[in-house]
């Protein structure tokens, strides 16, 4: 209901702002309630149900094509038998979207590329033959009205003019505003710049190469003026002759050494003004499309240049980004594509004009607009064609599919399978106010794989379908770059990280226990009386601004960190106020980044390497090798920390044996999955009559839940006798005694196997004794014995 309609009741009085903000909210939602038939009660007010309101993608979709291939290009028109997913909308989105300049960050293979090359396909008046080299000819003649004969007579603007026809034909653009596609298409001069090569190991090397990049791009536009026979008009003649000037001395340049560069910093903005003027001279005012406008940025953080060199190169890019948005008469409409929003106006740029469209809502206030101001339902125009112009929504990835029947038509009998495989593992994205968005990359090299796979097999049974597309689902997405930013900050910051990493592997796991239904054994679970953790709290996160221009690496920033992580595509948003990992695929990539902040990075490598339930069986046998190399792992943690006490280095072994079992190496070998619900660790659990260091309960050897106790003490050996074998076996047996003396096994009520550890540990150094017992009912007395038998299962998994 509106305001004005609400039971008169008590209610805290608003601030005068709050006050303006509220009408100015309830007059805009009346407007909107109007059009489109909704009201206010529809709109629920907390964060929570605020993100329920985002709702899936509903934009048209056409997919053209059987045959799926990860690596598919916009300008891929060959053959007919590639699939692609039609984002031609985008051209529309831009254009109704940004009225000067707007800047889009999205993680990597999240479709930026592609769509700004249609962008420039489509607008662009030049031929552009650089992208359209590769097409064949007998493209225009098969799509008809043109002989062989015909096409061959063409000249090559004319050639490059019908191949973009025949790559716009039939597309939804096309097909859906004929009146928008005859007014914009090949009408603008477009400015394209990709910066992704505008990084170097020092300053001089920097210059260069972002000189190169200017360069390169205004001897293009050279190259297809001249292709296209134009005129220099008398207005363009002076900056023609600028531009020239300009180059003819950044060639002289490149002799230099890099050292020398500096003197000549102010020639990347002598080549793009010269450049800017010749095309607004000669053409008009222009579009411009930056792609990777990022990357100068990150290298200059991540360089080893000296302080002096980064601020040089910082006021370089500074001065050439506000010449390029900012004081640019010549422009028309920009966009910028990157992965991280670089503060262009505080480092003092003055571009100030530009407008972000976000992966996520930033704020709480942004996701509570941007699902008040937005048409409903999906409009196909604007901000909704712009920003569902990104990764791949539910009916894309259906349609494909359904495509790749023709291809493969084993698909269409398991489907239902296969979507929910794919969901599980590369859905969970956010942009704007759309959710469920799937990653492009990973599911087109999914399906590329399910397709080569199914192919080499005849079988239609179930269970072999189910294999095959298990085997196919891994990650792909996330081979295809580093997580350099992220490891400089686990390297700095293992603790802290180590903390962070549990709590979102945590309720990743919780989250999809909950969405699976349980797990395989939740009968037996229950009828052994399993305890279950409580479920793990969200991770917060509400603002999400990241200067990477004064990112102090040495401070740790858990906000700082959580929003390197959500821009790169490691996290997404679960409500307007946390975070959470998307799907599987990540979620591998933070068990690899959790085992090397805890075993450091050899033994992280090695570790998921391991045979399923390693350090169990070790430990069934009575043997600690595995345990006492786990304990002195993650040498970030422990060397050169000679005031580490008992209590230090038992916090650290239970990371690492936590880290362990996300691998499986504690789970029963016959298990089906990790299980990591079934490691209950218990740090100074009271027993008897003291505390024990730490217990856990694991499998027992015949695959009972929590009825296998480990109950560990530890003793620390001293800085100054850290050679000293003998001395470091005396205090593995005083921790043994001590768990005896002190009745620590009392805290295993319920488990009919235990294994005590005496473990000295110290500054690199580290010895083990253990002794295992067993008994056969929960009140009888323990034995000791030599192993404990791994007995046939029961079935109870």
């Amino acid at each position: 209901m509106d305001a004005d309609d609400e039971p008169s009741r008590k209610r805290r009085k608003p601030s005068s702002a709050r006050a303006a903000i509220r009408a100015r909210t309830i007059a805009g939602v009346r407007a909107r309630r109007r059009k489109y038939k909704y009201s206010i009660a529809d709109l629920p007010g907390t964060p929570e149900k605020l993100s329920e309101t985002l709702r899936p993608s509903g934009s048209p979709t056409r997919v053209s094509g059987t045959k799926v291939i990860a690596s598919v290009k916009f300008t891929d028109a060959g053959s007919n038998s590639l699939c692609k997913v039609d984002k031609s909308l985008v051209c529309k989105g831009f254009w109704e979207a940004i009225d000067e300049v707007g800047r889009i960050c999205l993680p990597r293979r999240s479709g930026k590329t592609y769509n700004l090359t249609q962008l420039l396909l489509f607008f662009s008046m030049s031929p552009e033959l650089d992208y359209l080299e590769a097409m064949p000819d007998s493209v225009i003649s098969s799509s008809g009205g043109f002989c062989a004969q015909a096409v061959s007579e063409m000249d090559v603007a004319a050639l490059c003019h019908k191949k973009r026809e025949c790559l716009f034909k039939d597309s939804l653009l096309q097909t859906k505003y004929p009146d928008f596609f005859a007014e914009h298409f090949m009408k603008y001069p477009v400015l394209y710049i990709s910066l992704s090569e505008c990084k170097g190991a020092s300053f001089g090397i920097f210059l260069k190469a972002l000189g190169s990049t200017l360069a390169g791009v205004a001897q293009k536009w050279i190259e297809e003026m001249d292709m296209a026979g134009t005129t220099i008009s008398a207005r363009a003649r002076y900056p023609f002759e600028e531009l020239k000037s300009a180059l003819e001395l950044f060639q002289k340049c490149r002799s230099l050494r890099a050292s020398q560069m500096a003197e000549h910093a102010e020639l990347t903005q002598s080549l793009f003004q010269a450049l800017s003027a010749l095309i607004a001279k000669q053409f008009g005012q222009y579009l411009l499309l930056i792609d990777e406008y990022d990357i100068p940025f990150i290298s200059i953080n991540l360089a080893k240049w000296s302080e002096e060199d980064k601020q040089a190169a910082l006021d370089i890019l500074k001065v050439l980004f506000q010449k390029m948005l900012k004081d640019n008469d010549n422009l028309r409409k920009g966009l910028l594509f990157g992965v991280f929003e670089i503060p262009l106006t505080e480092m003092g740029s003055g571009a100030n004009n530009i407008k972000d469209i976000r992966m996520i809502p930033a704020e709480e206030s942004d996701i509570q607009g941007s699902i008040l101001t937005a048409a409903h339902p999906h409009s196909g125009c604007g901000m909704d064609a712009l920003t569902d112009s990104f990764w791949f929504n539910a009916h894309e990835v259906e349609q494909m599919l359904d495509n790749s029947t023709k291809w493969c038509t084993r698909i269409a009998k398991h489907k239902a399978f296969i979507l929910q495989t794919i969901k599980k593992w590369y859905n969970g994205y956010y942009i704007g106010r759309f959710r469920g968005k799937y990653n492009p990359w990973s599911v087109s090299s999914f399906i590329e794989a399910l397709c080569g796979l199914l192919s080499q097999t005849t079988s239609d049974e179930e269970a072999d379908i189910a294999a095959i597309t298990k085997s196919a689902a891994r990650a792909y997405w996330v081979t295809t770059g580093t997580t350099g930013l992220i490891e400089a900050q686990i390297d700095r910051h293992r603790p802290q990280f180590i903390h962070l990493a549990k709590r979102l592997l945590r309720d990743y796991e919780a989250t999809k226990s909950k969405t699976d239904g349980g797990s395989p054994d939740k009968t037996t679970a229950a009828a052994t009386a399993e305890p279950q953790l409580p479920p793990p709290p969200p991770v917060p996160l509400v603002a999400t601004r990241l200067n990477l221009i004064n990112f102090d690496s040495e401070l740790f920033s858990e906000p700082g960190l959580l929003t390197l992580c959500l821009y790169a595509g490691y996290l997404t948003r679960r409500l307007s106020t946390s975070v959470c990992i998307p799907n599987h695929e990540v979620y591998q990539v933070w068990l690899q980044l959790f085992a090397r902040a805890v075993l450091g990075t050899e033994l992280a490598d090695n570790s998921t390497n391991n045979t399923r339930g390693a350090l169990l069986s070790e430990l069934w046998e009575n043997k600690t090798d595995l345990l006492c190399t786990l304990a002195t792992s993650s040498h970030g943690v422990l060397s050169n920390h000679n005031n580490y006490l008992e209590n230090d280095y038992a916090n650290h072994v239970a990371n690492t044996i936590m880290a362990v079992s996300r691998f499986g190496m504690l789970t029963h070998p016959k298990q089906r999955t990790v299980e990591v619900s079934h490691v209950v660790p218990t740090r100074e659990n009271h027993a008897g009559i003291g505390k024990c260091d730490y217990t856990m309960r694991l499998f027992s050897s015949n695959n009972r839940p929590n009825q296998f106790g480990v109950v560990i003490e530890f003793k620390l050996i001293a800085n100054n006798r850290r050679e000293d074998t003998a001395y470091h076996r005396e205090r593995a047996e005083e921790g043994l005694r001590q768990i005896g003396a002190k009745n620590y096994d009392a805290c295993l009520v319920g488990c009919l196997e235990r294994m005590d550890v005496g473990m000295a540990i110290g500054n690199n150094a580290v010895y083990a004794m253990s002794r295992l017992y067993k008994r056969n009912t929960v009140d009888a007395p323990w034995t000791e014995v030599k192993v404990l038998a791994d007995s046939e299962s029961d079935g109870s998994y």
